[in-house]
Order: C-alpha cells, then structure tokens, then sequence
C-alpha cells in the first residue's frame, strides 16, 4: 500500500507540474481543482448519512463550480455574491420540501461547499493571475507560488507520517488520531522547513519571490495549520464512524484524506500573499 502511494504521488505531480508549466496542459490544474472540489464535497456532504441531503446538494455543487468558475474568470470578484446567495437558495428550497431536517442538510451542505470549495478556488485565482500577468509581460514566477504551497504542505504530511511510524511514541491526539505523535509532528516542522529551505538555495524561482525569513516563516506556520486540518477531517470522520472520507482508487482514502491540510494552509497561505505580495493576488486588479 505505501508504494501504491508513492507511485499515485509521483505520476500527480508529474501531470501537476505538467498544467503549470506546459501551455498544452494549461486545462489540468482547472481540471484537477474542479474534480478535488467535487470529489471532496461529495465526501463531506454524505459523512455521517445525513437524510434528504439531494436537493441541497444539487445547489452546493452548483455553487462549488460557481466558485471555481468565478475564481477563473473574474478573480473571485463575485464571491461574497455567491456566498449570500448560497443559504438563501437553500432554505427557499427547503420551504417547498417537508422535510423535518431540511435545516440541518441545507446548513451541512452550505459548510461543505464553503470548506471544499473556497481554498481550491484561491488556488485557482493565483494561477490564473500569474499566467495572465505572465502573458500581459509581467512576472513569470506566479506557477511557483503554488509550487511553494503544495509541496510544502504535503513535505509536512509525509514527514510526520514517516517519522511517526519509525520513532513515534507519544500520542499527539488519541482520541481523534491515535495514529499521530508528537514525534511524528517534530519530523513535519523538520521535514516542510527543510525542503523550502532548500527550495530557495537550489530553485532560482523561489528565491526570487520569497525571501529567506519568509520561507522558513511560512513552513513553520504549514507545518503547524496543517495538521489541524488534518485532525479537524478526522474528527469528522470519527463522529460518522468513517474509516476514510471516500475512494479515490489512489490507496489514501477519500478525496478529503488527500487535500484536508492543504485546505487550511491555502487561507493562511492567500492571506500572507495578500499582505505581503499583492503583486500576485492583485496584480490584475
């Protein structure tokens, strides 16, 4: 099973560096960032089996993709538009429903599509403004800011996952992960700070969009996030009485399994970029 997993990582980022470097592949980041989207709030809305869950489903995906779509095409600039209109559909579906939970779904299904959907969708906003900036004779440095980002937090993930497994004693959570250690959390920091840190002297790229300081800082600060998102998908997971999210035929469970880190250190991530580098964020405004 462990080098299943290694093989399905290897041939994703292949075909990931492939959508941001090849102008031939520029559909597979959209692709794969619709397809995490959908796969993830398919996940989340079905943990648990909540009962009369389809309608409201239908609009979360219609509001999922019209994040995604909104984040391609226009830099998110509706996004406060869809996310007041998303509770306000839901519930004027629901009057015409008589289902007694038709709140709890509505409320589940609108938490999933905002959870799922909206750090995919920053993702997808960075992309698209470093290539169009690119093209308008800008920077040329944008695709390695997604770069940084996932290869960092994932770094983090595979360090605790494998320094866990040869040293770990100390339980870091027990009753959400029994899994996890203290140990296994030291080898993440050690792990994401040491890759970024030798993706700044080594890639000529990432040194010339972040500085040294800010490297370390923002593996630290992934290393951290993450995995709160990961125990945060845990607990839900545990309180449906779930093994894994979902089956993605990867060997790593569901959708969810795969993308819980990076959907917390995406908002962090966004917040730092809009701070410090507006030049990125806002660079076609």
């Amino acid at each position: 099973m462990f080098y299943f997993r290694v093989l399905t990582t290897l041939v994703f980022l292949v075909v990931f560096f492939l959508g941001l470097f090849h102008d031939g592949f520029r559909w597979i980041l959209p692709f794969l960032l619709v397809l995490a989207a959908l796969c993830s709030l398919n996940e989340f809305i079905h943990c648990g089996g909540s009962k009369s869950t389809s309608p409201y489903q239908c609009m979360a995906i219609l509001g999922s993709l019209a994040f995604l779509a909104d984040a391609y095409f226009y830099g998110l600039e509706h996004a406060l538009i869809i996310i007041g209109l998303l509770p306000v559909m839901m519930l004027a579906v629901g009057t015409f429903r008589v289902d007694r939970d038709f709140a709890e779904a509505a409320g589940k299904c609108i938490i999933a599509t905002i959870y799922c959907t909206v750090p995919l969708a920053l993702i997808l906003d960075i992309w698209q403004r470093a290539v169009e900036a690119q093209y308008e004779g800008g920077h040329s440095n944008g695709q390695h800011y997604i770069i940084f980002l996932v290869l960092v937090t994932q770094s983090s993930d595979i360090g605790a996952y494998l320094t866990g497994r040869m040293i770990g004693k100390h339980k870091f959570a027990p009753r959400i992960s029994p899994e996890k250690t203290w140990e296994g959390f030291a080898g993440g920091v050690v792990f994401s700070v040491a890759l970024a840190v030798c993706m700044f002297f080594l890639w000529d790229n990432m040194s010339r969009i972040f500085k040294l300081w800010e490297v370390v800082t923002l593996a630290g600060l992934f290393a951290v996030i993450g995995p709160v998102g990961d125990l945060a998908e845990s607990l839900l997971k545990r309180s449906a009485g779930l093994k894994d999210s979902g089956r993605t035929g990867t060997g790593m469970g569901g959708m969810l399994d795969i993308i819980d880190s990076l959907l917390f250190t995406t908002i962090f991530y966004y917040i730092w970029l809009w701070i410090l580098h507006p030049e990125i964020v806002r660079s076609l405004d």
